[in-house]
């Protein structure tokens, strides 16, 4: 396929020409959260060319990913640049079986949106190399780790920010219905900690079974600077020194979150969830990376001065050079789409239709999870598409005796397998962008090949996990039944 930047530049131009036809015919719907009618704009046209025009650098700079991305990669670029992260890849990775390793990524690549989206910044490079120090194709350990945090978003040992903020919005879907009803964050409890060791184990055996075969060798690309040698004296220095420092780190973060009046709490419940220990969840892993990383160089000699620590950081940043291009056309894509209410049109039509099918019980319950994930295709973010189609498709199963808890999860799952393989998804150009790295040739033909297998397999370990708890009639968390 072309490259990911000319995808998106075509992909763009044909919104402008949709645009330009829909808002001429009038293309309408009502929007069921508001009652207003939403109707395409046209971008080929003065105010449309104006908008695009002088918000080329504002879509950029509201780019989500892309500050997360830059912050983080400055101090993972100290860390690896010192030789941090690989002295601690060949401390915590040379006596594991290979594929206990596997299984490890990707149990906390899964368990990962408990820090936001850092698990798409931090884990593929640090697979990367872990692979690499085993003499194993990179791709193997970016895919493996990638597909696991994206595909498996929604599944977690523990409530994070995406379960509150989901609860409250479906919560006002379902007193639409029923005014008194209530749902409270862990409603999804049971069944996303229970989805967590299935699709570990799902995820190593396509990990195994189709992406290992595909890369045996290192063909084609360079690795002699990521080799792992055997540990000094020094290094073994360097690591103690480094566990110091980030034994430190994380005893000044505990003081602020463990006192109940801790100044990384939410300062109006005291809780967690939704506190500046999340909400900043960024900036504490570049400093994890940073503080530990210029410790060890500074112990073993690879940093010598504080313009060796800039100079680390500025490399770190230039490894994902090409997610930065990316993001810069991607923006402007995403920008476009959402001005020219093609994304909202497309997504209510979607939701109306499904509803006027007759589909009841679980084939109902199927063609939700398969229409979400249909609509992570058109809207990246998670929550928007929540807010959108939630006023349907929660009240509609009420009616049909389906507990709002019970179509979040179905919603959950379609917006999480969809995500590794839509051009869309906002960290998409981020996968490639690693694939780049090792081979310039790579491109989103790439990335959707090897994330493919992982989507389908989740998919279908979720579903029969769904099948299973609904003929069963488990609860799917404290206050989340199936039934009304």
């Amino acid at each position: 396929m072309p490259d990911p930047a000319l995808l998106f530049i075509v992909f763009g131009i044909i919104i402008l020409i949709i645009s330009a036809i829909a808002g001429n015919m009038g293309l309408s719907v009502v929007n069921p959260v508001s009652g207003e009618t939403v109707k395409a704009v046209s971008l080929l046209n003065g105010d449309g060319i104006r908008q695009i025009v002088t918000n080329i650098l504002n879509n950029f700079a509201g780019f989500a990913p892309l500050p997360s991305v830059i912050c983080i990669m400055m101090g993972i670029g100290v860390a690896e640049g010192s030789g941090l992260l690989t002295a601690v890849l060949h401390k915590t990775t040379s006596k594991l079986p290979k594929n206990l390793v596997v299984i490890v990524l990707i149990f906390i690549a899964i368990n990962s949106n408990l820090a936001s989206d850092s698990g798409f910044v931090v884990l593929p490079p640090i697979a990367a190399m872990i692979f690499l120090s085993r003499g194993k194709h990179p791709y193997i350990g970016i895919a493996a780790v990638f597909a696991s945090v994206a595909a498996g978003f929604n599944a977690n040992l523990f409530l994070c920010t995406g379960d509150v903020i989901l609860a409250g919005m479906t919560e006002s879907a379902a007193k639409i219905i029923e005014p008194n009803i209530t749902i409270n964050p862990a409603v999804n409890y049971y069944f996303m900690a229970a989805s967590v060791i299935p699709l570990t184990l799902m995820g190593a055996w396509v990990t195994k079974k189709f992406i290992e075969p595909r890369f045996p060798n290192l063909d084609g690309i360079e690795v002699h600077k990521e080799q792992i040698n055997e540990l000094t004296e020094k290094e073994h220095k360097g690591l103690r020194n480094a566990g110091i420092a980030t034994v430190v780190v994380i005893a000044i973060i505990l003081i602020g979150i463990v006192p109940k009046n801790g100044v990384l709490r939410d300062p109006e419940t005291g809780g967690i969830i939704t506190s500046p220990l999340i909400t900043g969840m960024v900036f504490f892993m570049t400093i994890i990376f940073l503080i530990p990383g210029i410790v060890y160089g500074k112990t073993v000699g690879s940093i010598k001065r504080d313009v060796d620590v800039v100079r680390l950081a500025a490399d770190g940043i230039s490894s994902v050079s090409g997610f930065i291009v990316l993001a810069f056309v991607a923006s402007q894509f995403i920008a476009w789409f959402g001005w020219s209410n093609l994304g909202t049109i497309i997504s209510i039509g979607g939701a109306e239709w499904l509803q006027s099918a007759g589909l009841t019980g679980i084939p109902l319950a199927i063609g939700i999870v398969i229409l979400c994930m249909i609509l992570d295709v058109f809207m990246g973010s998670q929550t928007a598409k929540w807010a959108l189609v939630s006023t349907i498709f929660v009240p509609m199963l009420m009616l049909v005796d389906f507990h709002p808890a019970y179509t979040q999860i179905l919603y959950r799952i379609g917006d999480s397998v969809a995500n590794p393989i839509s051009p869309l998804f906002t960290f998409f150009p981020l996968l490639v962008g690693y694939l780049k790295k090792y081979d310039k040739n790579a491109g989103m033909g790439t990335a959707i090949s090897i994330m493919l297998p992982y989507s389908i397999t989740f998919l279908i370990t979720w579903l029969v996990m769904l099948i299973g708890w609904t003929l069963l009639n488990i609860p799917l968390g404290p206050g989340g039944p199936i039934w009304m």
